[in-house]
């Protein structure tokens, strides 16, 4: 990551609400810091193959490690890698947070290894383009609305945590007045990171000082998640992976190194452990160093 300096970065928000610039602008949100997320998931043992997968070779699942037996619930380490650990997490005034499922829309081909760096401004365009081209976009294939059921229902595994006011969030139909849009594909191909071709999903964001947050309203750019259908293709894979990636859109930046977490890199579970809830907790009770 380049490094620059906190004007830029606040800067860079500032001009996510205004109009969209020509080319030959050169904008200087390109060079926000883009938030790390990835997650890993790989197949079940046991289920069946899914043959459509195209052919990936040097697929390298990390280890994970194991918490010793009846260890006390302990929290894993939620900063952001490329900032140092920092914290990042969503400020008070921006709840609830609104989200918005597609109907199975897949964004324009990326590399997996740029998608970090180009999606959030290239949804943001999209999003207010008054031609708007998200409904060009072609439904990935394998997406029913029932997929959209179980994606639902993996973000609301985080619902817990309203009734202890750490945040709160929201569907709603008009992803213009969205924080956190989600889309689909049917595979990352050409994904080299850990777990291969058997990446389930991915989240890109952009991050800014929380110091000069307070100081200048700065305009929002909507979080983007995507998720594989061919990976995901159970309901319970669905689940886990939109469980997964809800934690990175909240602020969760790095992987747990344990298996048990539904934040584990390759992630095994569908569920929330008792460590995420601890994590969660942390991190909203923390003062964050970058919000979103």
């Amino acid at each position: 990551m380049k490094t620059m300096t906190q004007a830029g970065v606040l800067l860079s928000f500032v001009l996510a609400v205004a109009p969209v610039l020509s080319a030959s602008a050169n904008p200087p949100y390109k060079n926000l810091p883009k938030a790390g997320f990835s997650n890993y998931s790989q197949q079940a043992p046991g289920a069946p193959a899914t043959s459509e997968l195209p052919t990936s070779f040097g697929v390298h699942l990390s280890a994970g490690e194991d918490r010793r037996a009846n260890s006390p619930v302990q929290r894993y380490e939620p900063g952001e890698p490329t900032l140092n650990m920092q914290l990042v997490r969503w400020e008070n005034k921006k709840m609830p947070l609104l989200i918005w499922i597609s109907p199975g829309y897949q964004l324009p081909e990326c590399p997996f290894d740029q998608l970090q760096a180009i999606r959030v401004d290239q949804v943001n365009m999209m999003l207010r383009d008054p031609s708007n081209p998200i409904l060009g976009c072609k439904v990935a294939r394998g997406w029913t609305p029932e997929v959209n059921d179980q994606v639902a229902a993996g973000i609301e595994q985080w619902r817990e945590f309203e009734n202890e006011k750490l945040f709160s969030f929201a569907f709603t139909d008009d992803p213009r007045t969205a924080n956190i849009v989600v889309f689909f594909a049917d595979a990352f191909r050409d994904s080299t990171s850990p777990g291969g071709i058997m990446v389930g999903g991915n989240t890109s964001a952009q991050v800014y000082p929380f110091a000069q947050a307070q100081q200048m309203k700065i305009g929002q750019k909507p979080i983007v998640i995507e998720l594989s259908t061919m990976v995901n293709n159970t309901e319970a894979k669905m689940q886990g992976a939109s469980a997964h990636e809800f934690g990175h859109a909240l602020g969760i930046k790095a992987h747990s190194p344990y298996r048990e977490d539904i934040m584990y890199a390759d992630r095994i579970v569908n569920q929330l452990s008792p460590a995420d809830k601890a994590t969660i907790r942390y991190l909203y009770h923390a003062q964050p160093k970058w919000v979103l």
